[in-house]
């Protein structure tokens, strides 16, 4: 009887390519790259569009949308026919009555959500949050941290809006060289130097301390500020976060997820600094109707923003507490509020 034997073909090991993996990997990078914008635009997720859109917007590099999508498009894709103004409350001073003008006391807290880590500082006197300035004003900024260190600060906040240009021209360079608006220290006008009629009257979004120890909010002109007892003061931009106990913020997802930072007074007069991260891949940052629900879940009842981004900065006994976002580090930026010893 003839015996079959089973002759089993060894399976040839198929070898490794490295020209067809590589081949492969770039179109699957660029399908996604030319896809991925398209679905996002022109799919059906309507949240996640607005939300990346106003996260971009918000940053210098908003030309990376303007550039690409006309403006009535980006219009209807942000939703700006609906409503998404504040409520346009007017703020009362009499609502805060400082009590604590004596103290020294500051409290820290942490804060942990799944799209950021914040940071907020308590400062129960008024009296002791001052303005600094960068001293190589029209030319470079400075470290939050090294302003606070030049004032024998305990705590700081990276300040308001800045203008500058980069070497080859671009404005917005990053350098802090500049603040925008108007700067007052101490109940002088130290920004700008030489005052014209345009400076004087130009409407800016301010965050101000009077001598009393009160902090002013809103949309104001320098010769308006001029007329309210106000000892430090400096500029950012809309929107405004709380006016007399009320939330300005309608647009859950207006300017997206970023690093932010904000200051905020309680009824007793305490002055809140907060700080938020941002722009990591776990963690891509806070959104302004999340600042403004924190700042209310604390008792604030007057709060404005300030520069966020890059700049967002909280410094503390010695140490800056959040995450830089910036891969060199802490930005210069041209003005902060700090806290006396």
């Amino acid at each position: 009887m003839e015996t079959r034997r089973r002759v089993r073909k060894k399976k040839s090991k198929k070898k490794f390519k490295p020209a067809i993996f590589f081949t492969g990997i770039i179109y699957i990078t660029l399908f996604l790259a030319i896809t991925g914008p398209l679905v996002l635009l022109y799919g059906p997720f309507d949240i996640t569009r607005k939300m990346v859109l106003e996260t971009v917007l918000a940053t210098r590099h908003a030309y990376w949308v303007t550039d690409l999508i006309p403006q009535d498009s980006l219009d209807k894709m942000l939703g700006k026919n609906s409503s998404s103004a504040g409520n346009g409350d007017i703020q009362n001073l009499n609502d805060i009555d400082v009590k604590h003008k004596g103290s020294n006391k500051i409290t820290r807290y942490n804060l942990t959500t799944k799209n950021f880590n914040g940071y907020i500082l308590e400062i129960e006197n008024p009296n002791k949050v001052k303005v600094a300035m960068t001293k190589y004003l029209g030319k470079i900024g400075q470290k939050t941290s090294q302003m606070a260190e030049e004032h024998n600060a305990i705590a700081a906040i990276n300040g308001g809006t800045f203008v500058d240009y980069s070497s080859d021209g671009t404005q917005y360079g990053g350098t802090g060289a500049e603040p925008g608006g108007f700067v007052i220290s101490d109940g002088k006008v130290i920004f700008p130097k030489n005052i014209t009629e345009t400076d004087e009257n130009t409407v800016h979004n301010v965050t101000a301390i009077t001598y009393s120890g009160k902090l002013i909010v809103g949309n104001h002109s320098l010769a308006e500020i001029r007329k309210m007892d106000v000892r430090e003061a400096m500029c950012f931009r809309d929107p405004t976060i709380i006016i007399g106990g009320k939330g300005q913020i309608v647009d859950k997802y207006k300017e997206g997820r970023n690093p932010r930072t904000a200051i905020g007074q309680k009824a007793d007069g305490t002055i809140v600094f907060l700080v938020t991260d941002g722009r990591k891949l776990s963690r891509p940052g806070a959104l302004l109707y999340d600042v403004q629900e924190i700042m209310l879940e604390r008792g604030v009842i007057n709060a404005g923003f300030l520069d966020g981004g890059y700049s967002s900065t909280m410094y503390y006994n010695g140490e800056v507490l959040n995450e830089i976002n910036a891969w060199d580090g802490e930005r210069t930026v041209a003005t902060a509020y700090y806290v006396e010893e």
